[in-house]
């Protein structure tokens, strides 16, 4: 008797287990550490862009600062990028992605938020400046996108500028040259060094293709 209920609480066991283990696959296990989590508990939400995308699953200390473990769920698990901005809001931590380009944080991972002033700053009142934010990411966009053409077009010419010979060849090529510079350097002025760094890569590509 005593075996067979032994058998069953261990039968009980591997089943709480197993339905534990489905209910939670998928999602990204974190650690948050703030210099101070404030009112912060356990189950409190983790937002972004006003959605609720995780909790908190525990507050404990590391290096005497407060480490906020999180689980985020499977639909949000790429909320999170490795340049996140956090700030906790009453019983809540709030996160900002206005500025960032990192790539989505892995199943694990302990992200240190910034304490510097313009840091917290910035966490606190990124959302304010989102709308200027985008309107650069669409005029960076359109730029790019407009330079595309550009690139098409001069391939379509490109016949042409080599039957009026290799000096005007060379004039159109230069001219193409120049307007990339310019808008690469645009790009850069206005934090955009990873578009920049790819528009120099295509017109070398297309560069190279073209004087063959």
């Amino acid at each position: 008797m005593f075996r067979k209920l032994l058998a069953l609480i261990a039968l009980a066991a591997l089943i709480w287990l197993g339905a534990r283990y489905f209910a939670h696959r998928g999602e990204v296990k974190a650690t948050i550490v703030f210099r101070e989590a404030g009112a912060l508990r356990k189950g409190d939400p983790i937002v972004e862009n006003g959605e609720t995308i995780g909790r908190v699953t525990r507050i404990t200390k590391l290096d005497g600062q407060d480490a906020v473990g999180i689980r985020l769920d499977r639909r949000h698990r790429r909320a999170i990028v490795t340049d996140s901005m956090f700030t906790v809001d009453d019983r809540r931590i709030v996160v900002n992605n206005t500025f960032a380009i990192g790539k989505p944080i892995e199943d694990g991972a302990v992200l240190r938020v910034k304490d510097d002033r313009f840091s917290r700053w910035l966490a606190k009142n990124a959302a304010a400046v989102q709308p200027f934010v985008d309107k650069l990411k669409r005029v960076a966009d359109e730029q790019l996108d407009s330079l595309d053409k550009e690139l098409a077009s001069a391939s379509d010419k490109m016949p042409e500028w080599k039957r009026e010979g290799k000096e005007a060849f060379d004039k159109h090529v230069e001219e193409l040259k120049k307007k990339i510079e310019k808008a690469e350097k645009d790009l850069e002025k206005t934090d955009h060094k990873a578009e920049a760094r790819k528009l120099r890569q295509k017109f070398d590509r297309w560069l190279a293709e073209v004087r063959r």
